[in-house]
């Protein structure tokens, strides 16, 4: 079955019903594209293969009458039938493209108000001396399957490029966003193009026009899902379709959501150095900046939030001998409230009959009425003094009974949405008008912020309305196999929770490098080296560099020695409190990125350290936790290392100081610390 880019072939029409049913009988190879923003004359549609080449096909509804030899003057429709025959001659009217003869797609024309009888009485001129061949709606509807086939005319690798180029430009993805130009290895400006693959742009341009059946249908939202593995370009997408809705609804609010600062500040760095400033309508936000505005303009003045995680957890640890029942470090209860409030838990009963699966701990009916009393002294405490938890910001949004002056918006797009939990969800439907329209983008792979979530769960209807992506673009078969089997090892669900990469026609690359150094001083002495070693013996930019680091470091000292080692101008800590929003000396120039492990999700780039990761998967049994925890534990480790893994593009190095799992250390080639394999 053919894939139509977008979905619909023309306005949702009898004529569009039958063209695309003729179609669908392609083979799976088949593309068929309708232009988006035609400026001037283009066909209708074009049918694309790999292997074959390109048919542009146009439609006409001019009459034989007015088209008949014996006409003895003109007239309107020939006069205009003319026209577009001339149009589409001229077609594609490029001038960079090469003069080979193999330039011109393949061309055929629709004669939808003449029958067989009369196209064959008026087309070999026109195919003769305009190489159009001309076809009836018969014809088509009864063998159009067989002949698009025979009529695709091979362009040449350049003229495809400048046509999709110049009648897509929305498909294509400058080199500073995409970590496939580290594949490339003849490095000629021809050859410095890159494109959102097929599959990519269908799922960025579906339901760009949803018919108002659909929206009805589905509720007060038209949603769609797109499940993809780490590097398939869901980001891509979502950006791709953003810009996609700002140029065709110049009059629409397009919103774009991501959950951590430093991505957001990453895409806005590379969209402004390679397509300038975004659109007026589109904006492109950390959550969390979004709702905490959101709750502004409910409450006409900014939340006040605590600091940090830590100043909560020190208020838990004041209150907790109340009850000592409760034995979970401060961090873990800090999360069960968090719980709470990002599932809308309303009062002690409810938190008492509530589902827990996948909170990585069990408590019994006496506990959880521990937590609620402590989740009751926590927020009345710091009521007090006027804040609040972080988790609380949404759900006061969510539970406040009018939502007049809350910002709307016509689109919504949520990459990342894994990490988005109920109540966020909920926030954004708030915003959302009748007829707006939800699209997500999620790596399930990831995991759902450790609750152990489905879309249905937080009442979000995606059946059928789900691509899943399994190719990734952004790294090797090498890397990717080697997350994927650490993954596999410690991930335990149900299908909708891990999706099984393809690895087939993946650029194979080289395994990722296990470096064993004698201590963490070492380990940063040994980075320092090998990312010197990749700007000069590799050849990398310091844009291609992408150092993300744990909890077994010192941050501090690492990004010391980084300024030490590549000047304090070139680095940007993506954490830093004044780099968290943009980079240290503008978006034109490129840095040697530097980011925790919590907030990586989302960068990328060619070649990624990971260090101070030991924590991850150490050996042995974590004290305090039973079983079930340990597991949970184990699980939401290896997927945080899965995350950090597929970061990298070309070349993955991680850098450990102690000595992991075999399973783990076999997915590697291994180094010691003087540079020696094992």
């Amino acid at each position: 079955m053919a894939t139509f880019i977008p979905e619909r072939v023309g306005a949702v029409s009898a004529r569009g019903i039958h063209i695309k049913r003729t179609l669908n009988a392609l083979d799976d190879d088949h593309v068929v594209r309708t232009p988006l923003r035609p400026g001037g004359w283009l066909p209708d549609f074009f049918v694309q293969h790999p292997n074959n080449g390109w048919l542009a096909i146009a439609l006409a509804d001019t009459p034989f009458s007015a088209l008949a030899g014996d006409q003895l003057f003109e007239n309107a429709e020939r006069t205009a039938f003319d026209r577009l025959l001339a149009d589409f001659q001229a077609f594609p009217a490029l001038a960079d493209l090469p003069g080979d003869g193999l330039a011109s797609p393949g061309k055929l024309m629709l004669m939808w108000a003449c029958s067989q009888d009369e196209v064959r009485a008026i087309a070999a001129p026109y195919l003769s001396r305009l190489g159009i061949r001309l076809l009836s709606k018969a014809q088509f509807l009864a063998l159009g399957a067989k002949l698009v086939p025979r009529l695709l005319q091979p362009i040449g690798a350049d003229a495809e490029q400048a046509m999709l180029s110049r009648y897509f430009p929305e498909a294509e993805i400058h080199p500073a966003c995409t970590t496939r130009r580290h594949f490339i290895r003849d490095n000629s400006a021809k050859l410095q193009r890159f494109f959102l693959d097929f599959q990519q742009e269908w799922a960025a341009k579906l339901d760009l026009e949803p018919p108002q059946e659909q929206a009805e249908a589905a509720g007060d939202l038209a949603i769609r899902l797109v499940n993809g593995v780490a590097g398939s370009g869901k980001t891509l997408i979502a950006l791709s379709r953003a810009r996609l809705l700002a140029g065709l609804y110049p009059d629409q609010r397009i919103l774009v959501l991501i959950h951590n600062t430093p991505i957001v500040a990453d895409i806005k760095a590379k969209l402004a150095r390679t397509q300038g400033p975004l659109p007026a309508n589109l904006e492109i936000n950390t959550y969390f900046a979004w709702v905490n505005r959101q709750w502004r303009n409910l409450h006409r003045h900014w939340p006040n939030l605590p600091d940090t995680a830590r100043e909560v957890e020190d208020l838990i640890a004041h209150y907790r001998p109340r009850w000592p029942e409760l034995g979970q470090s401060a961090a873990r209860l800090r999360e069960e409230l968090d719980f709470i409030n990002e599932f809308l838990i309303a009062d002690a009963q409810h938190y008492l009959d509530a589902n827990r699966t996948g909170r990585g701990f069990a408590l019994r009916p006496k506990e959880r009425a521990a937590v609620w009393a402590l989740y009751e002294a926590v927020t009345t405490a710091l009521g007090k003094s006027g804040q609040r938890l972080w988790s609380a910001v949404p759900r006061e949004i969510c539970l406040a009974t009018d939502h007049a002056a809350l910002e709307k918006y016509d689109h919504v797009l949520i990459d990342e949405a894994q990490f988005f939990a109920p109540s966020w969800f909920q926030a954004v439907r708030l915003s959302m008008g009748e007829h707006s329209s939800l699209f997500l983008c999620a790596d399930p792979n990831q995991g759902f912020m450790k609750h152990r979530l489905s879309w249905k769960r937080i009442g979000l209807d995606v059946a059928g309305r789900t691509k899943k992506l399994r190719r990734s673009y952004r790294t090797t078969q090498a890397i990717l196999a080697a997350a994927n089997r650490i993954l596999t090892q410690y991930a335990h669900g149900d299908a909708d929770d891990f999706l099984e990469p393809d690895l087939s026609g993946m650029e194979a690359g080289v395994k990722p490098v296990l470096i064993h150094t004698d201590s963490p001083q070492d380990a940063v002495d040994r980075l320092m080296n090998e990312l010197s070693a990749s700007l000069q013996e590799h050849a990398l930019a310091l844009g291609d560099l992408l150092v993300i680091y744990g909890e077994n470091v010192q941050k501090a000292l690492l990004y010391n020695r980084l300024c030490k080692q590549f000047g304090v101008d070139n680095i940007w800590w993506l954490n830093k409190k004044e780099q968290r929003k943009a980079p240290p000396k503008g978006c034109e120039r490129e840095y040697l990125r530097l980011a925790n492990l919590e907030t990586a999700t989302g960068l990328e780039a060619g070649a990624v350290f990971l260090i101070g990761m030991e924590n991850l998967l150490a050996d042995g049994e974590m004290p305090g936790l039973d079983q079930e925890e340990q597991a949970a534990v184990a699980e939401e480790h290896a997927r945080k290392l899965y995350m950090a893994m597929t970061r990298a593009g070309q070349r993955l190095v991680l850098l450990s100081s102690q000595r992991l799992p075999a399973f783990v250390e076999d997915s590697f080639t291994q180094q010691d610390s003087a540079g020696g394999g094992r």
